[in-house]
Order: C-alpha cells, then sequence, then structure tokens
C-alpha cells in the first residue's frame, strides 16, 4: 500500500487537513501488524485472519479514530480511581477478584479491555506476537503501548473477543455481492452507540485504502 497517499486522503476526509506524528504512528501501528505481524497468527485467530478483508481493517481504524476521541492513540478510560472501583470492583464476570482490581485493570487501548480476566486473555493475545512483552496482569498499564494495542484490537474485532460479534459476521465481501454493514459492525465492540459516526469514519478510511492500493 502506498501509504503517503493513504494518509494524504484522510488527512483531508477524516482530520481537517492536519495530522500529527502521533496520529500517524498510531495508524501505522495498526497497519503494520496488519501487513507484517511478526509472527503468523495462530489458533482462533488464524480462522479469522485468513478471512479478512480491507473492509475490516476500515473499520478497525474508524473505531480506533471514534474512541480513542481521534488522536489515534491508546488511552485510558476517563475518569479515576474512585469511579473505576465504584464501576468494576469486585465483578467476578470480569474476574475482579483481588482487592484493587476495579482500578487497576480499567479501560485501556485503542479499544478498551476492562478487567483481570479479560487482560489476562489479551496477555496470552499480545505474547503469541511479543514474546518479551510484560505480562499484562503485572503491569496493565503495557495495554496501552501502540504495538499490543494494535494486537488486541485486531483480535478484538477479528474473533469478537469481547462481545461475541466477529467482523465477518457484519462485514461481507463487497465484490462477492456480500452485504458490508458498517452501521451495525459497531455490536463487535458493544452496543450500537455512535454507529453512524463510525459508519461514517468507515467509509472515508476505506476509500483511502482501497485508493491506496491496500491489499490483505
Amino acid at each position: 500500500m502506498d501509504r503517503s497517499a493513504f494518509f494524504e486522503a484522510v488527512r483531508h476526509s477524516l482530520f481537517n487537513g492536519e495530522l500529527t506524528q502521533q496520529q500517524v504512528a498510531g495508524m501505522e501501528a495498526i497497519l503494520d501488524f496488519w501487513e507484517s505481524p511478526p509472527v503468523q497468527p495462530s489458533g482462533e485467530l488464524k480462522t479469522f485472519w485468513d478471512q479478512r478483508l480491507v473492509s475490516w481493517l476500515a473499520y478497525v481504524l474508524a473505531t480506533t479514530k471514534h474512541e480513542t476521541a481521534s488522536s489515534m492513540q491508546p488511552i485510558d478510560e476517563y475518569g479515576d480511581d474512585a469511579y473505576f472501583t465504584q464501576m468494576y470492583e469486585g465483578r467476578s464476570e470480569l474476574g475482579n477478584d483481588h482487592p484493587g482490581d476495579g482500578a487497576r485493570f480499567h479501560g485501556r487501548g485503542f479499544v478498551q479491555i476492562t478487567g483481570r480476566r479479560n487482560y489476562a486473555k489479551m496477555n496470552e493475545v499480545v505474547r503469541h506476537f511479543y514474546p518479551d512483552a510484560p505480562d499484562l496482569t503485572e503491569i496493565p498499564a503495557a495495554a496501552k503501548d501502540s504495538k499490543y494495542a494494535a494486537v488486541i484490537i485486531l483480535y478484538a474485532m477479528l474473533t469478537g473477543a469481547l462481545t461475541g460479534f466477529a467482523l465477518k459476521d457484519l462485514i461481507g465481501d463487497a465484490d462477492k455481492g456480500q452485504n458490508v454493514d458498517f452501521f451495525h459492525a459497531r455490536k463487535s465492540i458493544g452496543g450500537l452507540d455512535a454507529a453512524e459516526t463510525v459508519e461514517a469514519y468507515a467509509k472515508k478510511f476505506l476509500l483511502a485504502l482501497v485508493n491506496a492500493g491496500a491489499t490483505v
């Protein structure tokens, strides 16, 4: 893919004519993993990886733009320790069984993972690709490293790990006459909040990717 052409296109269509170095770096972390993961995907991810479409990448980038308030950098969930404790402390469905887990395992990333259980699951995924990565259950803030955050968002959205809705269930291959449902693809992250906004972003990202020669 011609990344210069891609960034020039999204600069005007999605970022009001300006892109910061950090915004470019965040998108490049996702593009780098998409184009050349450090090791080949295996297990559950491989099944989805072998079916991936450029339209999926467009939706991942669109989700990143929305979830990070256009910074394109992994972020912390908004709030303080008191808020996180109120929201997440003691929630066994999140695996928060130790004192302090509510604040310790608050949301982080391009798309935010919460709870000890999700951090433990994503730790295994990240370490498949980056064996030297810190243990996310011991250093949760490492989920904000862009190369690890890229693994997490792609794994979560391609496999449906966070919600049970994988991108393949919602975004088909337009070349085969399948439905490309960028609106309901929001279910891969949660409900349908901001679905129209993310849909509009995805269409612009897809156009930029296709015109720049993106492939799988």
